[in-house]
């Protein structure tokens, strides 16, 4: 059970890190608008601790539902599938990046 959760922290780590990642690379300047802007102070909009401390927030939102599906295995005494975890973290990460992206894609241009 030790190995799977650390498997399912590593992956999901990487999905929120690439994530975030993607977002910068391919929705260029939507980091850095007003309502988006998760520093404190904006000129370190592009720091790497801000991207990191985005993608621990994205983690830690993926891992309130592997949370709760490791909670439900443990309740019901069934196992959980191989990739149910992953399964999941890909959906909400895809979710987010897609969200994203509409969001990006209907900013006005100035």
């Amino acid at each position: 059970m030790l190995r799977a959760f650390l498997k399912d922290l590593g992956i999901s780590s990487a999905f929120c890190l690439g994530e975030r990642v993607l977002e910068r690379v391919l929705l260029p300047g939507f980091h850095r608008m007003g309502e988006r802007v998760a520093a404190a102070d904006p000129k370190r909009v592009d720091d790497l601790s801000t991207l990191i401390a985005e993608a621990l927030g994205l983690l830690a939102l993926v891992w309130l539902f592997i949370v709760s599906l490791y909670a439900i295995s443990l309740l019901s005494r069934r196992p959980l599938k191989p990739h149910a975890t992953t399964m999941v973290a890909a959906a909400i990460v895809l979710l987010i990046f897609v969200g994203s992206w509409a969001q990006w894609s209907t900013l006005s241009a100035q």
